[in-house]
């Protein structure tokens, strides 16, 4: 697995964005962590590029003589990967049944790439619940981070909010604000905007900023957002084309996709504010 982990890194320039000052924003780490960077490719249902093939992964797997929640966890995700969800799903459950600390793999299977929020708040609830004073991370975000995206994918604008604020609020009591992702900032901010409060939605995309390797064109679009529920068209035209130039000096370095998967934003998005 570890082997489809850094084929998988390779070909995506998208992940490339990290904390200023950081080593890097990916820690290779147990299965888990390969399911969240498999999953994450697009917010999409698609096939998943393995490197050598679903096929050859279930292969792999069938000589593997123990049943386990990992191997079935494992072979679900190959499944879905070519298509396969309805034997991809069963396969999952099952998982769960036999190993409680494959709630976290499912509630990513249904929250990345089935959409299924309900299930997937379900699932990582579940997992939560096995440690409850303790935040899990899978090596990019904690789980209150998963739940938050499920909870504000199903419309519950505030409870993402609480959701997003227990993974940065705890991080950063603990090592500094500087050491939170931004792109957890980003996601409270969009929350935030739902709600109608720019002014929070703004603070947490001005940390966002100072977060990001290098200037962010995702950053800088619900920055704009943010200005024109203030009221301030002035601010947000200047950001929005602050936006779209840094997209474009992202293309020439050969950086066309999104930052961020789970708040995807493109250049068409930028042009299309700008229009507005």
């Amino acid at each position: 697995m570890k082997t489809i982990l850094l084929v998988l890194l390779g070909c995506l320039p998208g992940l490339a964005y990290a904390q200023r000052g950081r080593p890097g924003l990916i820690r290779p780490g147990d299965s888990t962590v390969e399911l969240a960077l498999l999953l994450t490719l697009n917010r999409n249902t698609q096939a998943v590029y393995w490197g050598f093939g679903p096929k050859k992964m279930l292969a792999r797997l069938d000589t593997t003589t123990a049943v386990t929640g990992e191997t079935l966890s494992r072979k679900a995700m190959a499944y879905v990967a070519q298509g396969d969800y309805e034997t991809g799903v069963a396969l999952l459950e099952k998982s769960t049944q036999i190993d409680p600390k494959q709630y976290r793999n499912a509630g990513s299977v249904y929250l990345y790439t089935l959409h299924d929020y309900d299930r997937a708040l379900r699932y990582l609830n579940a997992f939560d619940a096995l440690t409850p004073d303790f935040d899990d991370t899978d090596g990019i975000y904690p789980v209150s981070y998963h739940k938050g995206l499920a909870q504000r994918n199903l419309g519950h604008h505030a409870e993402a909010v609480r959701e997003f604020s227990i993974g940065i609020d705890s991080l950063a009591k603990k090592h500094g604000a500087e050491w939170v992702n931004y792109k957890q900032y980003v996601s409270r901010a969009i929350a935030y905007l739902a709600l109608q409060q720019p002014d929070k939605a703004l603070t947490d995309l001005e940390q966002a900023a100072k977060n990001a390797t290098s200037e962010s064109p995702l950053v800088l679009f619900y920055q704009a957002r943010a200005y024109r529920q203030m009221g301030r068209p002035t601010d947000a035209r200047r950001a929005l084309q602050d936006a779209q130039f840094f997209w474009q000096a992202n293309r020439v370095k050969g950086i066309t996709q999104p930052e961020d998967t789970n708040n995807p934003v493109t250049e068409e998005d930028i042009e299309a504010e700008l229009n507005n």
